[in-house]
């Protein structure tokens, strides 16, 4: 389910580029999606990362986001 605060489209964009990119850092998510706000990404990358899509990694003063394949051995047995 999909937070109210965020939308459908939001979500799709954020996670197209990750399955493209794999990695990125939070401010390229900004720059490559300038059709979204600062805040939209942000809220988004947050709700994504708390329902387990996506990683997002603090790296000294910045945040990387990661996609997580849902093909992972690894990550299928974490309940």
């Amino acid at each position: 389910m999909v937070h109210p605060a965020i939308s459908h489209t939001s979500e799709f964009l954020i996670l197209h580029l990750l399955r493209t990119r794999k990695s990125l850092r939070l401010e390229q998510i900004v720059v490559l999606l300038p059709e979204l706000s600062w805040n939209q990404v942000f809220k988004t990358v947050d709700e994504l990362s708390r329902r387990g899509k996506i990683i997002l990694l603090r790296r000294g003063f910045e945040y990387e986001v990661e996609w997580v394949s849902s093909t992972d051995p690894a990550l299928s047995c974490v309940g």
